[in-house]
């Protein structure tokens, strides 16, 4: 038996890539003890072909190949080789053509036709002979459905052979090889600059499995392994000699090249090496995260397997095959930590939760690709305190300066780093003043979020957080009509809130409800507490203001607040 035990983060995210191919392949392994698992040398066996089809299964649907052949384009295709329709679907079906042709002709496509010598089909060819469909000037569309016929016939005979078994097998993990695995690791095994060309099932096996197998071997021999001098860095095993061992230079910003920088090493000799059981593990890293286009998360628990995998059990797709939003993988992970840790506590009263490390990956970042995070037991309690407004913003963008942002990751990021929401929310309601954005109700949410994490002196209920809300909004109705002295209002109450100032902010307020005397309307008595609390003042200063910028919010924001908090 093979035994592996649960280290630092990123073996540990490797380890988990491990045992989703195992579960995938239904391989047997053991987790009963916590922190180790245990499967026999048979798993490897064959490991390189489930390696790939959990590779292919899991990110098979961010391929330009499920692109050519899912149900969606080929049922367009099949209604367009019998009426077009018009201009907007000869488009659509154009620059189908053109991205096949671009997709059939690439390096990525060319260097695996080799392998499919079982299809009877010459995909180049067929790239090269793909034509756009032209519409002459006074031609209908009626007159050219001949050659849209032609067209579409052509693409459904080059879907029909791209999903032949062997297509399938090669194409998929040679372009997620690009696409998912090179931003964890390179250079080596189907990566090498050299192994472009060949059979990437075969390279992984020559460069993981081989010598993985070749090690075991040698192990039996019990009295020549006693004399190994060499101890891998992430287990117990021992090697005779480097030609026996491997170094982690091939994963991205891990290792380091003893031979090309001996001077990381005390007195310039290289002592850092894993054995080949470890290097099998460390190859499975980019299947331990959850990604979404080079954007990942792994939630590092590592009190057992079995939390581990509880954890991490984040689905890509919803039930009815819908791909889930990078904002909405994000919310469910952090909801899934919140379930565990509770559940935990409620099953073990008496064992303390230690703290959960979120760690979070971008491709495109590639001097620091990894970002670490502490969630605390008090941080968990607070975004569970405040769940219902997180998933709220999930999926909500603002544009601000022509490009679009996420509110769900500007509100997370200073959740975990702890920051203050003030700069947020400020920017928010400048937009919402200057008629360049709306959802008043969504900076309602974060207001709410930054309220449960200040969770002091300057906390405040719900209940006092809406009712101040409503205040603003009532002295916007007395308003209407007068959008411009509104508008200059808002933003001498923005100011003062910006540069943290309560008496200029009261004496704005003063002057606004007496310019509009109301026999009903008086200056709230809740703006009394704000001169001695700027925290206290802040988050009233910001309640009063998104309902005095809010628009009819009794009938819009109010029925979505009913409904989300049910």
């Amino acid at each position: 038996m093979i035994e592996l035990q649960l280290d630092e983060t990123i073996y540990n995210a490797s380890i988990l890539g491990l045992c989703r191919v195992f579960d995938y392949a239904k391989l047997e392994y053991s987790k009963s003890d916590f922190q180790t698992i245990s499967f026999p040398e048979s798993n490897l066996a064959n490991f390189e072909e489930h390696y790939f089809a959990y590779l292919s299964a899991q990110y098979g649907h961010e391929t330009n190949y499920y692109k050519m052949t899912n149900p969606t384009i080929v049922e367009f295709l099949l209604r367009a080789k019998t009426d077009i329709g018009d201009e907007k679907n000869l488009e659509r079906l154009n620059a189908h053509i053109e991205k096949v042709k671009y997709w059939l002709s690439s390096n990525s496509y060319k260097n695996v036709y080799p392998f499919l010598s079982a299809i009877p089909f010459d995909f180049l060819e067929a790239a090269k002979s793909l034509k756009k469909v032209t519409q002459r000037k006074k031609e209908t569309l009626e007159q050219i459905q001949p050659q849209i016929g032609d067209a579409v016939d052509a693409l459904l005979q080059i879907v029909e052979h791209l999903k032949h078994k062997d297509a399938k097998r090669f194409i998929i993990p040679r372009v997620l090889t690009y696409q998912v695995i090179q931003g964890f690791w390179s250079n080596v095994s189907f990566l090498n600059s050299n192994a472009s060309k060949k059979d990437l099932y075969e390279e992984y096996f020559n460069y993981f499995i081989k010598p993985a197998q070749d090690f075991l071997t040698s192990k039996k021999d019990e009295k020549k392994y006693g004399k190994n001098k060499l101890t891998c860095a992430c287990c117990d095993n021992k090697m005779k000699s480097i030609s026996e061992a491997f170094d982690l230079t091939w994963v991205q910003n891990l290792g380091v090249d003893g031979a090309r920088k001996s001077s990381h090493y005390w007195n310039h000799q290289r002592n850092l090496f894993i054995c080949p059981i470890c290097n099998i593990v460390y190859s499975c890293l980019p299947l331990g995260f959850t990604l979404k286009n080079g954007i990942g998360l792994f939630i590092n628990s590592n009190q057992s397997i079995v939390e581990l995998l509880a954890y991490n059990k984040i689905q890509l797709r919803n039930d009815r095959g819908e791909e889930y939003t990078r904002d909405k993988l994000e919310e469910m992970a952090y909801s899934k930590i919140i379930n565990e840790m509770y559940q935990h506590a409620e099953n073990k009263k008496n064992v303390e939760i230690d703290n959960i490390q979120i760690v979070k990956y971008d491709k495109n970042n590639e001097s620091i690709p990894y970002t670490f995070n502490m969630l605390s037991r008090d941080k968990a309690q607070q975004l569970y305190d405040s769940r219902n407004d997180f998933h709220y913003l999930t999926g909500k963008f603002v544009k601000e300066n022509g490009d679009y942002i996420s509110l769900y990751q500007e509100v997370i990021r200073r959740f975990y780093n702890g920051q203050r929401f003030s700069d947020l929310l400020y920017r928010l309601i400048r937009l919402v003043i200057d008629d360049k954005y709306a959802d008043t109700f969504s900076i309602y949410k974060i207001l709410k979020i930054s309220n449960y994490v200040l969770n002091g002196g300057s906390h405040m209920t719900d209940k006092e957080l809406r009712s101040i809300r409503i205040s603003g909004y009532e002295l916007r109705k007395v308003y209407r009509g007068q959008e411009t002295k509104l508008n200059a209002i808002s933003h001498r109450l923005l100011n003062a809130l910006k540069v943290k100032n309560p008496n200029k902010f009261m004496e704005t307020i003063v002057q606004a409800y007496s310019y509009k005397r109301h026999e009903k309307l008086g200056i709230p008595l809740f703006f009394t507490t704000t001169l001695s609390d700027i925290e206290k003042f802040q988050t009233i200063g910001y309640a009063f203001l998104i309902g005095l910028n809010g628009k009819d919010f009794e009938k819009e924001d109010m029925a979505k607040e009913e409904q989300v908090n049910e």
